[in-house]
């Protein structure tokens, strides 16, 4: 069963990701009463409305979704979070792996060991100035990010390559009515019970499926639609945030496709036009919106509002969401969307939103295989590396995802190669101690040293470990393939998220992957007379391009590429980002680097790193018992 870690590089100025040194630092560094943190996280859990439906949630800060953190690149930034429920948890900061110090990464077992209960762990971040850009903040324990997670936001250190006038943060979540502990027990129970389709989306945590809230009718305010007001004449950036657990989400504007994505995971691109947007689970996008001037919304009879459609694919039904665009600087005292004038018609109107349509204003594709593959590309801005091409390729590892019935757990797993990890029971974990613990005590992967020569013969996984070990000035070429599942003979999609910086993703396909037919895909998709480079990503989706057929069968591959240097050096995972496929264990581990030049390559400044060998050690503080001493890995 899989496993990893995390990741770090050491240096005066670069800030990697996990690993470390066994050795102490010079200075102790103590983070006592009187430290006081650039930001504060609580998490908890308490019942709240949702799609005007009571949950038990975990929550941060008590917000659902939680509060937007904006980080300043080329600076630290201590984050404190405190568990005060009563389960372990975590936070991770998706996409920003390379920014955050060691054991800062929150993925349990992995790079470090959880936050237990009544206790708190000082998060270390430090973006630098090629991390501009759009991500979110998550536990990574059990299905608790449905609700506990919020937008992450790395300004831009110098003026964007972009102009517009003011931004807009688009949160798209799922809803299930069940708690998390109840779908955790029916993922990893004995039989396994899938929990189908969410009941609706979350945008900017409502629903947009009842009416609006008033005092006679009982309502609440989260199942009215998410209003998002702008200005007539203005250029607007968009950052949309997928943080569903397990959809793959479509949406438009009604009479607005002048969309313009200029980033994609925390990485500016080359301006590309759409109709409408596409973004799975761990996605992020921004969209260039320009918005119309008064006397276009004339010719429009005086419109103001107009319906934003969400729907869900790939599911066993589409599920919809409605939110309104609304000009706020017309008005609306008269006039055809008048306030107060169409709240409740007797039929909605794709012009003048009321109770959300029954029937869809708008139609959105149902073939989601071809959006925008092989056309993103980055422009050259600093700290944005070249990608690797096909000649400079050292080694080539396939992997195949599938969902299997595990005879010894008697239960239903997900796999990657055939193998499943998993971070907490009962399913596991597949590790007693995190990976990163052991390398940085130890020196060792389950008691052993990687061996290039073993993993050779067994498709690039150390038969010893189970992780992916890679060296120092090796290119990888990583192949996903989709495999339906045994016995059902059933495929669904893979939206595949990498820890330890952003990769290239060099494309999709359908059938079995081949060399010959990727070729020609890049060929195809030639600029400037020049194959498909591929796009700086962390997240992009492995595709279904069937609902059933025979058992095992590949149909589906999707390829990225990865420089192995010293900038990334450390313990990583790469995993599906549906939570529910997290849970039944689909995931890797990645070590890239020997054990001893991820010590050497990580040490920290000020302070020792024994309080995070143990769970609960004297890194993680009690409430009221602050002093303690904590390592810090940037250089201020």
């Amino acid at each position: 069963m899989h496993r990893l870690i995390s990741r770090w590089i050491c240096g005066c100025i670069y800030l990697l990701y996990w690993v470390f040194s066994c050795s102490e630092a010079k200075k102790l560094v103590k983070h006592d009463a009187s430290f006081v943190p650039g930001i504060v996280l609580r998490v908890t859990i308490d019942t709240i409305k949702l799609d005007c439906q009571p949950r038990l949630s975990t929550l941060i800060n008590g917000q659902y979704p939680a509060p937007p953190i904006y980080l300043k690149p080329e600076q630290t930034t201590w984050i404190r979070v405190y568990n005060d429920a009563d389960v372990n948890t975590t936070m991770h900061w998706h996409g920003l792996s390379l920014s955050a110090a060691p054991y800062a990464d929150g993925t349990p077992q992995a790079s470090q060991w959880p936050i237990p209960p009544g206790h708190f762990f000082d998060y270390e971040l430090h973006p630098n100035a090629s991390e501009a850009g759009t991500s979110f903040y998550h536990s990574h324990v059990g299905f608790q990010a449905i609700t506990a997670s919020g937008p992450l936001i790395v300004m831009d250190y110098h003026a964007p390559p972009f102009e517009y006038d003011e931004e807009i943060i688009l949160q798209i979540e799922d809803f299930y009515l069940e708690d998390d502990h109840t779908m955790e027990s029916w993922l990893t129970g004995s039989p396994n019970v899938w929990p189908g389709d969410p009941t609706a989306l979350m945008i900017n945590g409502h629903s947009g499926r009842g009416l609006y809230a008033s005092a006679t009718n009982g309502v609440d305010s989260s199942c009215e639609p998410w209003t998002m007001n702008v200005l007539t004449g203005k250029r607007y950036r968009v950052r949309v945030i997928g943080g569903t657990a397990l959809s793959l989400v479509l949406f438009g504007i009604i009479d607005h496709d002048n969309l313009t994505i200029i980033e994609t995971d925390n990485s500016y691109v080359n301006p590309v036009q759409t109709s409408y947007m596409q973004v799975d689970t761990g996605q992020r996008f921004s969209f260039l919106l320009d918005t119309k001037e008064q006397n276009e919304l004339q010719r429009l009879e005086g419109h103001s509002k107009f319906w934003i459609q969400f729907a869900t694919r790939e599911g066993a039904s589409s599920v919809y969401a409605y939110a309104i665009l609304k000009y706020s600087d017309i008005d609306l005292t008269q006039g055809v969307d008048a306030d107060g004038a169409c709240d409740y018609p007797t039929g909605a109107s794709m012009w003048c939103p009321g109770s959300p349509p029954s029937t869809p204003v708008l139609d959105l594709p149902t073939n989601v295989t071809d959006w925008l593959e092989y056309t993103f590309r980055n422009p050259a801005l600093p700290g944005y590396d070249k990608p690797p091409n096909d000649t400079e390729v050292t080694r080539r590892i396939i992997i195949n995802t599938a969902q299997e019935f595990d005879n010894d757990l008697g239960t239903t797993v997900m796999t990657m190669g055939r193998l499943s990890w998993f971070d907490s029971s009962p399913l596991g974990p597949s590790n007693e101690t995190p990976y990163l613990v052991e390398m940085l005590q130890n020196g060792t992967l389950n008691g052993h040293v990687p061996d290039l020569r073993t993993i050779d013969a067994s498709g690039g996984i150390d038969p010893y470990s189970l992780t992916y070990p890679a060296w120092i000035g090796e290119v990888l070429e990583i192949v996903w393939q989709n495999d339906a599942s045994v016995p059902g003979g059933i495929w669904g999609p893979h939206p595949l998220h990498a820890h330890g910086g952003p990769y290239w993703d060099m494309g999709s396909g359908s059938g079995s992957w081949s060399a010959e037919t990727h070729a020609e895909l890049l060929r195809n998709h030639s600029f400037n007379g020049m194959p498909y480079p591929g796009s700086r990503r962390d997240t992009t989706l492995l595709y279904k391009y069937a609902l059933q057929g025979q058992p095992g069968l590949t149909n589906g591959w999707r390829v990225w590429r990865v420089r192995v240097t010293e900038k990334n050096v450390g313990v990583w995972m790469m995993h599906c980002h549906i939570l529910q496929h997290v849970i039944m264990g689909q995931s890797t581990v990645w070590v890239f680097g020997t054990p001893d030049e991820i010590k050497s390559h990580i040490l920290p400044v000020n302070g020792s790193l024994k309080g995070y060998f143990t769970y609960g050690g004297d890194v993680v503080g009690k409430t009221g018992e602050e002093e303690r001493r904590i390592a810090h890995f940037f250089d201020e």
